[in-house]
């Protein structure tokens, strides 16, 4: 089955750089899987009864819900994080498994990894412990806390890490419990933020020859997104509180509900000139010709009821109001400025053409950025990966039969399709989109590619 994304053939400013990526879940996966797009070979190492929890449980979603015999390869989420890599599955529990894998970092750029500190002590492969075979290895530790001091062994996810980096106590609601951001938000600023530490140690490395180790804690980013909070306690300032949807500087912002099943606009009106603009467009819904800000809010909340977001979104805009329809996958999907600026990348999965969340960005230099392929199947790169090394068909094989290198996993339970509509009443899904396929054959660049 064909691995790649349409132009995935062309270099990329990458190219050349070799990354072993131990890490599973959201921030260091996704971290790497950008470095692919660059053009850099990421090999993804799994362990053979573990899986990666974004292959399946808790963060995977199975492709058009069939799982089949082997729904680990089928999960959305695993292939928009891991586009592009290469897979080999490694017992590292067993110590010949560690040696293929010190073997692969000698012959490696960069290499990443997200365990707690323990785990790469204990296997004797600190930084300092591999640059002495390798000098230029950059490594790159994502971790909850860091690697020092005393909440350097605590695990961390993203629930966890919201709450200690401050962003929990300020992104409620008034008078209610704090609440996360969404889902894993601090994992996707380790991940940017590893990313430009990594690219900056390739260019020292390109005047020094040296590695170097870039120990990230990712709880330290939390300031980063709360400056306005940092900024008012250090002047001895109010302190700011959960506001909801009121965004700051701002007279009046929220969300309202349109015309339609779930159907919101947001609105920000920033000033009194907005104000008066706003209440022009509104009057018929008020009962004041000067209506203050709880009157207009009321008045906004009717008139947005009889329109479609986008009708309400254009008619504010056309005004000069900053308002923006609330939109769902589908609509980004359509969305024509994303169109317009070909942000998804499309690859080849299961024999169907479909779209990845591509970089936010447009690349104008002679290489190619993009995503390179769908994510790898379970071990799918075992043999070209260790042939690389160099190692005869009889190491692979004994390898194999000592289950240091496996095929599938062991130990896990085939997967069941999900019961979606108990989901969507249970609120964990807003609705299941029936017309998923008509909407990917309208917006797919080359068709289906059987």
């Amino acid at each position: 089955m064909s691995r790649e994304a349409v132009g995935s053939d062309a270099p990329g400013p990458l190219e050349g750089l070799r990354v072993v990526d131990l890490s599973a879940v959201f921030a260091a996966p996704y971290m790497c899987g950008i470095l692919s797009d660059f053009g850099a070979e990421v090999i993804k190492i799994e362990p053979p009864s573990k899986l990666d929890q974004t292959r399946g449980g808790g963060f995977g979603r199975y492709l058009r819900n069939e799982p089949g015999d082997d729904g680990w390869n089928w999960s959305g989420t695993f292939h928009s994080l891991n586009r592009g890599k290469r897979s080999l599955v490694l017992d590292l529990k067993q110590e010949a498994g560690r040696s293929v894998l010190r073997r692969l970092v000698d012959m490696a750029d960069i290499l990443v990894e997200n365990f707690t500190p323990r785990v790469m002590r204990g296997w004797g492969m600190t930084h300092a412990d591999l640059v002495t075979s390798n000098p230029g290895l950059i490594m790159l530790s994502n971790t909850g806390y860091g690697a020092s001091g005393p909440w350097s062994g605590f695990k961390a996810q993203g629930t966890s890490l919201e709450s200690t980096m401050g962003l929990t106590a300020y992104s409620g609601y008034p008078g209610e419990k704090p609440r996360k951001v969404g889902q894993s938000y601090p994992d996707f600023l380790a991940a940017w933020t590893g990313l430009y530490a990594i690219l900056a140690a390739l260019e020292e490395r390109h005047d020094s020859g040296e590695g170097q180790w870039i120990d990230l804690a990712m709880y330290q980013l939390g300031p980063a997104v709360i400056p306005e909070a940092l900024i008012a306690a250090q002047a001895g300032a109010e302190q700011l509180t959960c506001e909801g949807n009121a965004e700051a500087d701002t007279l009046l912002s929220d969300v309202y509900a349109c015309r339609g099943d779930d159907a919101w606009v947001a609105v920000a009106v920033e000033d009194d000139a907005a104000r008066l603009r706003v209440a022009g467009i509104v009057r018929g819904h008020l009962s004041d010709d000067d209506p203050g800000l709880a009157e207009l809010g009321r008045g906004l909340a009717a008139w947005a009821m009889t329109r479609t977001p986008d009708e309400a979104a254009e008619t504010l805009q056309s005004h000069g109001v900053a308002a923006s329809a609330v939109a769902a996958v589908r609509d980004l999907l359509l969305d024509g400025q994303f169109r317009h600026r070909e942000f998804f990348d499309w690859v080849d999965v299961r024999g169907e053409t479909l779209p990845l969340p591509g970089t936010p960005f447009v690349w104008t230099g002679s290489s190619t950025v993009m995503s390179r392929a769908r994510a790898p199947l379970f071990g799918e790169d075992n043999e070209t990966v260790l042939s690389s090394l160099g190692m005869p068909a009889a190491e692979i094989e004994t390898l194999r039969r000592d289950a240091v290198v496996v095929d599938a996993p062991l130990g896990v339970q085939p997967p069941r399709p999900l019961d979606l509509d108990a989901l969507v009443q249970a609120g964990v899904y807003r609705e299941i989109a029936a017309d998923v396929t008509d909407v990917l054959d309208k917006v797919r660049p080359h068709g289906d590619e059987e």
